[in-house]
């Protein structure tokens, strides 16, 4: 198992909302039918890759991390999981045919404060072979 790979990847779903928050709350100061209009794409994200991201990150990820002293940090990342779920499921609920650029930008918000924290206070709390350790657990553990 190359662990490398899978931390990059790791990485690379962050990078991957946050770019994709970026592009909503743009979408939406220029338009807001524009916004309205990525409404099944972002539920696709946050229902299919963003949904994974974080059970893998609470499953496998927090309780490693809680056990390197980050436990007030993993509570913070997970009230920040539940808040985005939240919003998802209030997007998901909002009729088709309702503008939801509002919520579209506050899902956005919200994916862009929860990486930057991560990015913050949580990924540069391990060294790089701490992470590699710790991707060598989850696979251990089937994760």
């Amino acid at each position: 198992m190359e662990y490398d790979r899978m931390l990059a990847g790791l990485f690379e779903e962050e990078d991957r909302a946050r770019d994709m928050a970026w592009k909503l709350i743009g979408l939406a100061e220029q338009s807001r039918e524009a916004a309205t209009l990525e409404r099944d794409s972002l539920l696709a994200f946050l229902q299919g890759p963003m949904e994974r991201h974080f059970t893998y990150e609470e499953t496998a990820v927090f309780p490693h991390l809680e056990e390197h002293g980050l436990s007030e940090e993993v509570q913070v990342a997970c009230k920040q999981h539940a808040a985005i779920r939240e919003a998802a499921q209030e997007l998901a609920a909002a009729p088709q045919d309702e503008d939801v650029a509002h919520v579209i930008v506050r899902v956005a918000k919200l994916m862009l404060h929860h990486t930057n924290f991560e990015g913050d206070y949580i990924y540069p709390e391990l060294t790089h072979e701490e992470w590699r350790e710790l991707m060598k657990a989850t696979v251990r553990q089937g994760a």
